[in-house]
């Protein structure tokens, strides 16, 4: 008896290692300066991110209504050092 099923498009995540062997075979190796200009850069991104925090937690408590310039731009700095740190790190996992 046949049964019937439905196949929806995924990703394919490839498994630990793939991407590595891939390139060991085609002779494409992520550059060594790359690799380290993004380490510099992630760790530009986490020092951003935690003063920006610091700075945060030393304004304390924001009080309700509008917030001054000073609080808006270290918390737009926040956010901005976390999402690029984060990007970073997806690609920095990508380059393995």
């Amino acid at each position: 008896m046949a049964t019937a099923h439905l196949h929806l498009p995924h990703l394919h995540v490839p498994h630990v290692g793939q991407p590595q062997d891939q390139a060991h075979r085609d002779g494409t190796r992520p550059s060594h300066i790359g690799g380290v200009i993004l380490g510099i850069g992630m760790l530009v991104a986490v020092g951003c991110w935690a003063a920006s925090v610091v700075a945060l937690l030393s304004l304390g408590p924001a009080r309700s209504g509008a917030v001054d310039g000073v609080t808006a731009g270290w918390t737009a700095l926040a956010i901005a050092s976390a999402i690029s740190l984060f990007l970073m790190g997806i690609w920095k996992a990508h380059r393995a």
